[in-house]
């Protein structure tokens, strides 16, 4: 412990030691140099700058004793963050440049001066206030248009510019004069460029005007005076406004147009190159043009117009002549054809400017664009009756061409009622006679036909003939116990099939000689009974136990 307390000390008297040598040496210092530097003079140059300026600032400054250590200029611009500069030394004239700062603002700077032995010296306070003695420069100008004419509004666009740190644009006025009078304007900024107007002036009528640039110190530029005269470069409207070019014209028509100019001197019309009419007023007129005078074909209808100053507008339309009448056919079905289901109308049009073709069933119109066109018409859709078609072909000229035939829709099958046959039970190769009637309220029945086959044989047909309002027909006879089955179909003139519902009967034998005009199964019957009646006899007789002639008597008289 007595080893670290006597380190303890010795560290503290060593540390008091050192405090007290630098102590002594810095007291020892200022007592030999105490006073700064001397600032004598600062400069600056120039002394009014401008926007483009770095300013010189120059001090001369001594110290008799230790000597100049450094001098530092610090300076705000506009009261704003403090900016610290060393100045260069030359023997004893120190100097530093201060940068180009913007128009109108204030710079305020202070020197300082230190010695070798760390005095310091400081001026008193300088300012000075950026300017801008230079004008604007007007980098463009342009006038819309360039050669104005005597209606013609003109448009004047133009730009200045200042550098970067200068006062900056603050406006350009537009002057203009007619010979008579300067009138002056300040020229709208669109954010690129300025603009001012100068109104219609007559035609001949010269035009001066100038441009004058400010900004905003003041200072104020202008460029040479320019001049321009009223013009007369406007064609004349010449405009066919009916028909249009292209059209395809027919019988008379009205050719509409327009002509318009302030210094119309001659309008004209032409067709071919053949004078039709000519006028000297503006506005619109109408011709009228007989196209019947003229051949089918292409033709040029041409307007000019011509005004005082030479200047022409000249249109020329071409026009298709067309007089003739299209073609219209309806192919099939023909006139007062009965049709049914879905029925196809073919149609053909025939025309050298065809535009289309429409065809109209029951109120329903459909049209086409192509010469020819077969359209499917489900009938079924349709009631029973009768129904025009109508064709209509029309052509680009307006000519038209209709066809139109009748036709009768018959979707009902006939009605067949019930079949009768006689005999009901034919036998052995007995002919049996089929009747049924049948009626049809549409186009009426083309035919009936009976359809039958024994069974398991394949079908045969007879067509059946009309007799006293019913339908007729003979199946041929069969053998004994032969099956026939049968039918009836029947077709309208429409095409319309109905079939009945199938019937059938069994071939019967043919009947045995017997006793003449007494039937063989009677005799058997007879023969039957009387064997039983003789037995039932015998029988009670025995039971009765009686003589046998008796009973053989009564037996007798019973039959």
């Amino acid at each position: 412990m007595r080893k670290s307390g006597v380190l303890y000390l010795f560290i503290i008297m060593l540390m008091l030691t050192i405090i007290g040598a630098q102590t002594f040496s810095v007291g020892g210092c200022r007592r030999r140099d105490s006073k700064p530097p001397t600032i004598y003079n600062v400069w600056q140059q120039p002394s009014v700058p401008e926007y483009e300026d770095s300013v010189l600032v120059m001090a001369y400054i001594t110290d008799s004793k230790s000597g100049v250590a450094n001098a530092t200029l610090c300076y705000t611009v506009n009261g704003g963050e403090s900016i610290r500069m060393m100045m260069s030394r030359t023997c004893d004239l120190y100097s530093i440049e201060i940068p180009p700062q913007p128009y109108n603002s204030t710079v305020t700077y202070v020197i300082y001066a230190y010695d070798k032995a760390g005095n310091k010296a400081c001026s008193q306070e300088y300012a000075y206030t950026v300017c801008d003695f230079h004008p604007p420069t007007i980098t463009f100008i342009e006038r819309i248009p360039a050669q104005p004419n005597y209606n013609d509004t003109v448009i004047v666009v133009a730009n200045a510019t200042e550098p970067l740190l200068a006062s900056g644009v603050k406006e350009l006025i537009l002057s203009y004069s007619n010979d008579i009078v300067w009138k002056s304007g300040k020229m709208m900024f669109n954010g690129t460029l300025y603009n001012a107007t100068i109104p219609k002036f007559p035609y001949g009528t010269t035009v001066h005007y100038k441009i004058w640039a400010v900004d905003n110190a003041g200072n104020t530029a202008a460029l040479d005076v320019y001049s321009y005269e009223v013009d007369d470069h406007y064609l004349p409207v010449a405009a066919i406004t009916a028909p249009k070019d292209g059209s395809f014209l027919s019988k008379s028509v009205n050719v509409t147009f327009y002509v318009q100019d302030d210094n119309l001197y001659e309008a004209k019309l032409t067709l071919d190159d053949a004078f039709l009419a000519t006028w000297n007023t503006t506005g619109f007129r109408t011709y009228t043009l007989d196209t019947a005078m003229l051949s089918d074909g292409l033709h040029e209808l041409t307007l000019e117009a011509l005004d005082n100053a030479g200047n022409m507008a000249k249109q020329t339309i071409k026009i298709t002549v067309d007089n003739t009448a299209p073609k219209a056919e309806i192919l099939w079905p023909k006139n007062g054809s009965l049709i049914r289901n879905t029925a196809l109308i073919k149609l053909h049009a025939e025309d050298a400017n065809f535009e289309r073709m429409e065809l109209k069933i029951d109120g329903l119109v459909y049209a086409w664009e192509i010469k020819d066109q077969t359209y499917a018409w489900n009938t079924t859709n349709y009631s029973d009756g009768t129904y025009e078609i109508a064709l209509t072909v029309l052509d680009k000229a307006g000519n038209k061409a209709e066809n139109r035939i009748t036709t009768t829709v018959d979707n009902t099958a006939p009605m067949i009622g019930e079949a009768s046959w006689t005999p009901e039970e034919p036998k052995t190769n007995e002919t049996v006679k089929v009747s049924v009637q049948i009626t049809d309220n549409g186009s009426g029945i083309k035919t009936a036909t009976l359809w039958f086959r024994r069974l398991g044989e394949d079908w045969q047909s007879i067509s059946m003939a009309l007799e006293n309002g019913n339908w007729t027909g003979e199946i041929p006879g069969h053998e004994e116990n032969a099956i026939i089955t049968f039918y009836v179909e029947s077709c309208d003139n429409a095409g319309n099939v109905a079939e009945s519902l199938e019937n059938h009967y069994i071939v019967k034998s043919a009947i045995k000689e017997g006793f003449p005009g007494f039937p063989l199964y009677w005799l058997i019957l007879a023969i039957i009974a009387i064997f039983v009646i003789l037995a039932s006899t015998a029988y009670y007789l025995r039971k009765r136990k009686r003589v046998a002639g008796s009973a053989t008597y009564l037996a007798v008289s019973s039959l």
